[in-house]
């Protein structure tokens, strides 16, 4: 508290200033100066908009070493007062050594956050703690701390540690298995720049990982450097991305491999167990435009899985209109709308029957996106012939079905309909007059659909 009792002291013992605003400042800083008490005040304190209350603050925190305090210090390391940026530089120089490791660990972030901030020359003070972060007494603990960072952090300790590496082939196996995927694509990177039996473990290692990217650069190291990659192209062949797969089916022709014979190879073989499997077989098959037996289609349709229906029916062809449309009552809604979309390109005599017991059955129960999604399989006029059909049907439900047809009439324009007949349409359009001459619809209907 030293600095804080002769910091006041000489505050108040100055003459007034002349400055009302200078005057002011000394003054605010004074009362807020004067409630603070413990570490935590001191932090929120070092951000506070008067930078004499920041300057004392910065003080109180070099003199309380703590990683919340080094965090706070390397924010004030880009102050927009040169006195504090000073002040808060030469505290955190006294964390730059071996034993604050912990803390220079704990403020990552605004540590990294220097490398983009310009109101002064960091260079020097982020060099310092990369040194320290890479010294070998510390090398266990920054590893440690590695493996459960994610995002910028994760792969600025990847960085400097692979730096620092001598024998870095355990520390690759490690980032290959990061749940960061952007470190596993450096450690993929960075495994072509080994020895050859160093590097084919280590990329075979990250074609068993997730994420897509990395595969693929693994897959385009591993084909350059094995003498025999047809047994990787086979799996790749089958794998649920089609990143993967696009890649394989363009180098299997240059190792003589026939992408239809590993396909026909596999449905020969049992039903896939996993989503991944279920994935890559769909997708391959889709892509060489192969049909699937009926067993394959049925079990894939009724997959527990939606990602696997959904590519199931992405694989379906125009002929098989009936699963198109039994796959309208899939509880997943992409895989409702996806067969949706696959019906739309059906002609409308073949939908209609179906379509209008659909509607007849689930109109009260269908959630609101739902119903709009198969009135729009219909051509306009043929919804309009669908509501009054309801209409005239269901008498005691009179006002409900009015009320849809009225506001169904107020979101027209421009009916474009190249299926439904012309005199079709006129005999909907006077049943339409009708009921707005008779006072049951607006007065504009006939006008919107004219």
């Amino acid at each position: 508290m030293k600095h804080l009792k002769d910091w006041l002291q000489r505050l108040n013992s100055r003459p007034a200033p002349d400055n009302y605003w200078e005057s002011y400042r000394h003054h605010e800083a004074l009362e807020v100066l004067a409630d603070c008490k413990g570490e935590g005040d001191w932090l929120t304190l070092s951000s506070h908009h008067n930078g004499f209350v920041r300057e004392v603050a910065v003080r109180k925190l070099s003199e309380l070493p703590s990683p919340e305090a080094l965090a706070a210090l390397l924010e004030r390391v880009n102050d927009w007062v040169p006195q504090v940026r000073q002040l808060a530089n030469a505290g955190v120089q006294r964390y730059l050594v071996p034993e604050h490791t912990p803390a220079l660990l704990h403020a990552l972030q605004p540590l990294m956050a220097l490398a983009e901030r310009q109101r002064a020359d960091h260079r020097e003070t982020l060099a310092a703690a990369r040194t320290v972060l890479q010294g070998a007494e510390v090398r266990d603990a920054v590893q440690a701390a590695f493996l459960v960072q994610h995002g910028k952090s994760a792969r600025f300790l990847f960085d400097l540690l692979l730096e620092a590496s001598d024998e870095p082939v355990s520390l690759l196996g490690k980032a290959l298995a990061h749940r960061e995927m952007t470190v596993r694509q450096m450690a993929v990177s960075a495994c072509q720049s080994l020895p050859a039996e160093q590097a084919v473990p280590l990329l075979q290692l990250a074609l068993a990982t997730p994420g897509a990217s990395v595969r693929v650069k693994a897959m385009h190291a591993l084909l350059s450097r094995l003498d025999e990659p047809r047994e990787m192209l086979r799996d790749a062949l089958l794998d649920a991305s089609p990143a993967v797969r696009n890649l394989a089916r363009w180098a299997a022709p240059r190792w003589q491999l026939d992408a239809g014979e590993v396909l026909a190879k596999r449905l020969d073989a049992a039903l896939p167990k996993s989503k991944r499997e279920w994935l890559g077989v769909l997708g391959l098959a889709s892509e060489l435009e192969v049909s699937l037996d009926e067993c394959w289609r049925a079990a894939a349709l009724r997959s527990p899985m939606a990602s696997v229906r959904l590519a199931a029916l992405v694989s379906l062809s125009d002929e098989h209109l009936s699963e198109q449309l039994a796959m309208q009552d899939d509880p997943a809604d992409k895989v409702f709308a996806k067969a949706c979309e696959c019906l739309g390109r059906q002609p409308w005599d073949a939908l209609e029957a179906e379509l209008d017991r659909r509607l007849d059955r689930d109109w009260q129960h269908l959630p609101d996106h739902r119903r709009a999604a198969l009135m729009a399989l219909r051509p306009r006029w043929q919804q309009l012939a669908y509501l009054l059909r309801r209409l005239d049907s269901e008498v005691q439900q009179r006002d409900y079905w009015l009320a849809w047809i009225a506001n169904w009439c107020q979101q027209q324009y421009l009916m474009v309909d190249p299926t439904t007949a012309p005199a079709e349409r006129r005999k909907l359009l006077a049943q339409v007059a009708e009921l707005q001459d008779n006072g049951a619809l607006p007065p504009d209907c006939v006008t919107r659909l004219a």
